[in-house]
């Protein structure tokens, strides 16, 4: 009797092991179904996601699970490591979504620094979305624990980690080699919420990640570098001059998201928010600068003006200065240091945002001034105000030894940087919208309210330097436009509901630049460029020599002032893409493909051909 009761325990208690292992096993693998339902409810919507792209979606997530699963040995480690992982990015993405207004890329990783010392300047809420999602996460996780799964002895967990490397390395193969070619599977860079959308998330990351490898554009190669070159010394004519003044100072700084956004609809405000800089018109060049960004990102134009290169080259939604900028790098620094300037960068915000303390060295900065230089400054909201800005960089003007010295000054701003909408008690905001628009968009009022401080700030840097005895350029110019209420992008152009061509998308991608001297200089307005033109013509300008990249882009200039990535502009106004400029048949295409090789060389290409990047020794000072 004793036996046959012993015999039914064992019998119980092994049947218990199976269900409790079933269960466990169960719940290994439903626990990547109830997270990726999960994740899209928080940050999107899983029921407009067609069934092949969530059967991938569920895979990739399979293989963390089993990863983790296989490195720990414990369902009970693995389970709530992936799922809160997935769940905290899931509530990054919605936050991300509400602030900047497109997803969290892969790359952004590497920008993590930054966006985390901006962080607290956004107000955070908890969405009803992810409150659900993170109780029926608990509950789950909770059911989970009493039912683990054990990998046992080391042995078995190399198997096991063995095993999951194979379907890991299968599952991506297949991918990457057939399904993303054979299906075209891509990323809708102008709106890539809607590839986010209709994708997921996790297939959408997936497919990203073949836009972090570049290619050379086709015909590229140093023999054509060098055939550049020369055809460049053949050519060279003398450069038009500008009166014989070449500016002891130079002064050039990057606002943060100044921007004239009627250039993007009509609106009204109580009053003008850019009243000074409507009413230069003496020793003034300015209009509407092209960037490669819109609503963040300010580094890309930053790189862009710096450098000459566009961000067509790279790989889509790469930052170049976390990546791409090597040490000694040729820019706009080095040619001004090869005549005699000393450079100074200042950013009143820590050095390590975008990597600029060690991008400046390796452009060769002579000093960077971050945000431990501005002690006591005033701030405005929680930045430093451009007004306080700019009676530091004057100071760095009125430091130097002999008034002679050459000082070429680049002094990105802070004061206008997004988290619109929250009153400050610092911060008196004196621009509204009116008629239609009065009241419906609390950002759009404080974002046009700082316009106006800038406006007014930079007026008193302008008068400043009116009454300075040494030659000094001044130019100023935005890296973007805003990320204020995407409704008010909306209900600003003329037929709202239409769908944007991307020509009419470049309205989205203007802001203005004015370059000033304290001494004669023909004006111009409505000038049109992009920001890889710009320091090409500063130099001009200035009446300094340039590089003969630096003279291309002069010369292409003419030719194509607006150079995009969504596309370009001709001198009559008309729009191209990149592929049509790039056809055999194109009266652009020699243009466009030697500045593709230029701006490969000289961004991407380990070998650099420097005699393009450079100046001729006989334009060096001594």
């Amino acid at each position: 009797m004793e036996s046959k009761t012993q015999t039914n325990l064992q019998t119980t208690d092994r049947r218990r092991r199976i269900l409790s292992v079933s269960i466990g096993l169960l719940c290994l693998l439903l626990f990547p179904a109830l997270s990726f339902f999960l994740f899209e409810y928080v940050s999107g919507n899983p029921f407009l996601i067609p069934f092949w792209y969530i059967k991938w979606n569920i895979i990739w997530i399979c293989l963390l699970y089993w990863i983790l699963f296989a490195l720990s040995g414990s369902s009970r480690a693995a389970i709530p490591a992936a799922s809160a992982l997935l769940f905290l990015i899931s509530a990054a993405e919605a936050f991300v979504m509400e602030f900047r207004g497109f997803p969290i890329r892969i790359w952004d990783i590497l920008s993590l620094k930054t966006a985390l010392s901006v962080a607290g300047n956004y107000t955070f809420r908890i969405s009803r979305q992810m409150a659900v999602s993170g109780v029926t996460l608990i509950l789950a996780n909770l059911l989970a624990w009493f039912f683990p799964i054990r990998l046992g002895n080391l042995k078995k967990r190399l198997a096991g980690l063995l095993g999951v490397s194979v379907l890991s390395v299968g599952a991506a193969s297949y991918f990457y080699l057939y399904l993303v070619p054979h299906y075209h599977y891509g990323i809708n860079m102008w709106d890539a919420n809607e590839t986010y959308r209709n994708y997921g998330y996790i297939f959408s990351t997936a497919v990203s990640i073949q836009y972090m490898f570049s290619r050379a554009p086709e015909g590229y190669s140093e023999s054509r570098l060098q055939e550049i070159e020369e055809e460049l010394a053949d050519s060279e004519a003398p450069s038009v001059q500008y009166g014989d003044i070449q500016p002891v100072n130079l002064i050039c700084i990057m606002n943060e998201s100044l921007s004239d956004l009627h250039v993007a609809g009509d609106f009204t405000t109580n009053e003008d928010y850019f009243p000074f800089i409507h009413s230069m018109n003496e020793n003034t060049v300015k209009g509407s600068l092209y960037v490669p960004v819109f609503g963040a990102t300010t580094a890309n134009t930053e790189y862009e003006f710096l450098t000459g290169d566009s961000m067509h080259i790279f790989p889509s939604g790469i930052v170049p200065f976390q990546i791409y900028v090597r040490n000694n790098m040729t820019s706009l620094v080095s040619t001004l240091k090869a005549q005699g300037y000393t450079a100074i960068g200042m950013h009143p915000y820590p050095g390590n945002n975008w990597n600029r303390e060690e991008v400046y060295r390796f452009l060769g900065f002579d000093r960077f001034l971050d945000l431990s230089f501005y002690d006591s400054s005033d701030l405005l909201r929680n930045y430093v105000s451009d007004r306080s800005d700019y009676e530091r960089l004057i100071d760095m003007v009125n430091a130097k030894t002999d008034p002679s010295d050459r000082l070429f000054i680049f002094n990105v701003t802070m004061q206008n940087h997004g988290g619109y909408g929250e009153a400050s008690s610092n911060f008196n905001e004196t621009i509204r919208l009116t008629g239609d628009l009065a009241g419906k968009y609390r950002q759009t009022d404080q974002f046009l309210s700082l316009m106006k401080e800038s406006d007014e700030a930079f007026e008193y840097l302008i008068d400043y330097f009116s009454r300075c005895s040494q030659p000094t350029m001044i130019v100023m110019f935005g890296d973007h436009q805003p990320s204020v209420e995407n409704d008010f992008y909306d209900d600003i152009p003329a037929d709202p509901e239409k769908e944007r061509t991307d020509e009419e998308r470049l309205i989205w991608y203007q802001t203005p630049f004015i370059i000033w001297t304290n001494y004669p200089l023909p004006s111009r307005s409505s000038v049109r460029l992009s920001s890889i033109f710009l320091s090409s013509l500063i130099l001009d300008r200035a009446n300094l020599s340039k590089t003969p990249y630096q003279q291309y882009l002069l010369d292409m200039m003419q030719t194509l002032p607006v150079v995009n990535p969504i596309g370009c502009m001709d001198s009559d106004g008309e729009f191209h893409t990149w592929d049509s400029l790039e056809q055999a048949d194109s009266p652009y295409h020699r243009l466009i493909m030697d500045y593709e090789y230029m701006a490969y060389n000289h961004a991407l290409d380990s070998g650099t051909y420097t005699p393009l990047f450079t100046l001729r020794q006989n334009d060096q000072t001594p």
